[in-house]
């Protein structure tokens, strides 16, 4: 096989600090639709039982808190719930899939916001995108696993802890008298072939088992120079007897695996580790709250069934026990390594230093705004010059909408009226950002059409209203002073942060270029999140300060606050940033 073909695997295996590997089995489309199906169920009914009381509040109001939640249900929920509910969503709890990291970790907060929010480019078109980059990945990642990190894998094991017993005196009597050297004779891959088969063979006709005993029996009988008209069953169940039962007296037999027997014992340990993991509050080896067991309890609760693990792996110990000791290791690892949580010195450094310093001089962010604003500005003057191409690219209804609502000042707006726009303003601009950014995965040409075609619209309404009846103008220009700084430079950053992250697969700076999109991809989140902030903000501005009855004066003087704050933020800051940074990298390589 080619060695650039990817091959579709089922199960990832991860190293852990203790030595030990283990194994999550991957979950795969049909799962994952039937999860995401639940949980989008749950979302329109949690949508709906809202809307009653919040309508009952006031039509107005009602529907701009509305419109809050179902941006919230949206674009945000899911993330939280995965990170704060160790991977699950409803969903995926009912499905018995969860989320973790590439790494083997769980999760973390800005992994989980960002498969979430990159959703929206695997639906394009109607979920194809992530279909293929299912396929291609060759783990089951789509989109938003690929740049966040993230698998889907099968939360609960198959493994039985509890070895199948025989008691049959027959069985007994074979195993006592099979020579010494079975151990030497039966390496692991036989071993585990005869605990398989007895495993199955209560679910099987006698007949079937003789068939699936023979070929296996007649080797095994020619190596230990045994009777051939010994049954292959009865030989197969007397090896079992003799290297892979546990522990226990049978007609004076001793079973000789001391392995399977010291395990057995440690069946309790193993109980105990389950019921620790079934408490929800009780989560690290570093924190712990009241009547949760004490973290270091944990901690050798843990490494026990590493130890534990690693020792039935080495004596090819049955195949129940095995898997059984897996899951337990790989759950106790979840929960044992679980990612920090966030504190505001990390959320204050990543806002006023890394952000800043990475935007300041930015190319990504030179690209974006000059998107942006240039095709902006461009259609602004062909709007103003020629309103009949501005018209004609708005639509006549839209330019009649227009004119209508700027043809009275910008100081009827009540209150009530001004909460519905508030929520509207939300979900519609800080939407239109996020999906600005979460376009930028496909090398970041789709924050560029996304950048360019809202330039476009704004700049052809801006020119055109220009070119009305002087109240109306005035009016229009009034409105949009105070909140379009903040919300078009908003936008922009969105732009800047989808073109940072497409850049990942194109700019690879000598890593592979999965990694290259991961990298890039942690360095775009804390950007998305500062411009979806600024965006948020220009709403209440725009829904109550912009429509008042200010004089046009005032809401030129909170324009220019907007103004000057950004200026501050992504030039003064920005430069004592990277300065800062450059500092802090230079005593890293010193």
């Amino acid at each position: 096989m080619p060695a650039h073909v990817t091959v579709l695997d089922s199960s990832a295996s991860f190293a852990t600090p203790e030595h030990i590997a283990f194994t999550f089995r991957l979950a795969g489309p049909m799962i994952r639709f039937w999860a995401w199906l639940i949980d989008v169920v749950l979302r329109v009914a949690l949508m709906f039982v809202l809307a009653i009381p919040l309508l009952l509040l006031g039509l107005q109001v009602g529907i701009g808190i509305w419109l809050l939640m179902f941006f919230f249900v949206d674009w945000l929920l899911g993330g939280l719930i995965e990170w704060r509910w160790e991977g699950f969503t409803p969903g995926k709890k009912a499905c018995g899939i969860r989320v973790i990291g590439v790494d083997g970790l769980p999760a973390g907060a800005g992994a989980c916001f960002l498969r979430n929010v990159l959703r929206y480019a695997d639906s394009f078109p109607t979920f194809a995108t992530g279909l293929i980059a299912m396929v291609v990945s060759g783990r089951f990642q789509r989109l938003g696993d690929l740049a966040g990190g993230t698998l889907v894998v099968y939360a609960e094991g198959t493994g039985n802890a509890r070895p199948v017993r025989l008691k049959d005196q027959k069985i007994d009597r074979v195993a006592n008298d099979l020579p010494a050297e079975i151990q030497a004779v039966v390496d692991g891959t036989t071993l585990r072939a005869v605990v398989g088969y007895v495993a199955r063979r209560g679910d099987l006709h006698p007949q079937r088992r003789a068939e699936m005993a023979k070929p296996l029996a007649q080797a095994l009988i020619a190596r230990l120079e045994l009777p051939r008209t010994l049954d292959p069953d009865l030989l197969l169940c007397a090896i079992y007897q003799r290297l892979a039962a546990p522990v226990a007296e049978r007609g004076g037999l001793q079973v000789a695996s001391r392995a399977a027997g010291y395990l057995a014992r440690r069946q309790r340990t193993w109980a105990e580790t389950e019921d620790v993991l079934k408490l929800r509050t009780y989560g690290s080896a570093t924190r712990s709250t009241n009547g949760d067991p004490p973290p270091a309890r944990f901690a050798a609760l843990y490494r026990a069934a590493c130890a534990d693990l690693a020792l039935a792996d080495a004596y090819h110990l049955p195949e129940s026990t095995v898997g059984y000791l897996h899951h337990l290791v790989a759950r106790a690892h979840l929960r044992f390594y679980r990612r920090l949580s966030l504190s505001w010195r990390h959320i204050s450094q990543q806002v006023l230093v890394e952000v800043p310093g990475r935007l300041y001089g930015d190319g990504c962010l030179r690209t974006a705004l000059l998107a942006f604003y240039g095709t902006f500005f461009l259609s602004a003057l062909l709007g103003w010059a020629n309103p009949e191409a501005a018209q004609a690219y708005l639509s006549e209804g839209m330019v009649d909408d227009l004119k209508e609502m700027y043809a009275d000042p910008p100081n009827k707006r009540s209150v009530e009226q001004g909460g519905m726009m508030y929520g509207f303003y939300i979900s519609n601009n800080v939407g239109i950002t996020l999906a600005c950014f979460a376009s930028g995965i496909f090398a970041g040409i789709g924050s560029l059409l996304w950048l360019a075609a809202n330039g476009v619209f704004l700049g052809f309404c801006f020119g055109y209203m220009a070119t009305v009846d002087a109240s109306t103008k005035l009016h229009f220009f009034e409105f949009v002073t105070a909140h379009g700084p903040f919300e078009l430079t908003g936008i922009a950053l969105g732009g800047a942060a989808g073109l940072r992250l497409g850049l990942g697969l194109v700019r690879t700076r000598g890593l592979p270029r999965m990694a290259s999109l991961m990298r890039s991809a942690r360095e775009s989140v804390p950007i998305i999140a500062v411009a979806a902030v600024l965006v948020a903000t220009a709403a209440p501005i725009e829904a109550f300060i912009s429509p008042s009855g200010l004089p046009w004066a005032a809401k030129g003087v909170v324009s220019l606050i907007c103004a000057a704050l950004l200026v501050f933020y992504l030039v003064v800051l920005g430069r004592r940033a990277q300065a800062y940074m450059r500092v802090n990298a230079d005593n890293g390589d010193a």
